[in-house]
């Protein structure tokens, strides 16, 4: 049995695609012992797999007030990043709520926003900034793993690949095995958007982190505990 622990985002949807067919993965919507762990990338650290990206964009640039989900989420970290390598230093409005973000935007109250592809497609992907200024990050979201990747692999991709040939179904199936409510059409709307991928990796997030610190003449910050 290959066991997932994953977070409940779009990293988690072709896993759980996955599920229509295999009946040897076993998922787990907690941080616990598996296999194999799934989330953001700086959360992970370093990953062996990149598996989404192209998955979120600032809409419409980075301004001057700028709403994104939770302060110290994997977000908040690739935000601060940002500004650092551009130099900015705008008001940042935190919302515990990720559907309110865009919402933040669209009510004007603020010029700027951190969404995923979910929400809109107009904006600036984060990795592109990244890429302007010489930074290469190879996505959003990938896989930590500890045994069984070949396993992993085979699961991921048929999952992948199960969505490409009938959207809308493994849309509906994705939605109703999830352990909070996601709209299909959300979820379809990330996963025709954003890049599902399998790619192997020797990624270190916080190798990367340094770099860019480095670049700026900054020590990094930690980001446990980080006010």
């Amino acid at each position: 049995m290959l066991t997932i622990s994953t977070v409940i985002g779009p990293v988690s949807y072709p896993i759980i695609a996955s599920t229509m067919k295999r009946q040897d993965v076993k998922i787990y919507f907690e941080e616990r012992e598996a296999d194999v762990y799934l989330n953001a990338i700086p959360v992970l650290g370093k990953v062996e797999y990149i598996l989404v990206s192209k998955m979120l964009l600032i809409t419409p640039k980075l301004g001057n007030k700028i709403a994104i989900w939770k302060k110290g989420s994997a977000n908040d970290l690739l935000l601060q990043l940002l500004l650092k390598l551009y130099s900015l230093n705008p008001e940042v409005v935190y919302v515990d709520n990720p559907n309110e973000v865009y919402k933040l935007y669209s009510s004007g109250e603020v010029d700027s926003a951190m969404v995923t592809v979910g929400m809109t497609s107009e904006g600036l992907y984060v990795e592109d900034l990244f890429k302007n200024k010489g930074f290469d990050l190879p996505g959003i979201c990938g896989a930590k793993v500890i045994r069984n990747g070949d396993d992993f692999e085979s699961a991921y991709r048929e999952g992948i690949d199960l969505f490409k040939e009938n959207p809308e179904e493994v849309s509906e199936y994705i939605m109703d095995n999830l352990p909070i409510m996601r709209p299909s059409t959300f979820i379809r709307k990330i996963m025709e958007t954003a890049v599902y991928e399998v790619k192997r990796t020797n990624f270190d997030f916080e190798a990367f982190k340094d770099r860019v610190f480095s670049s700026v003449n900054e020590t990094p910050f930690n980001d446990k505990g980080r006010d």
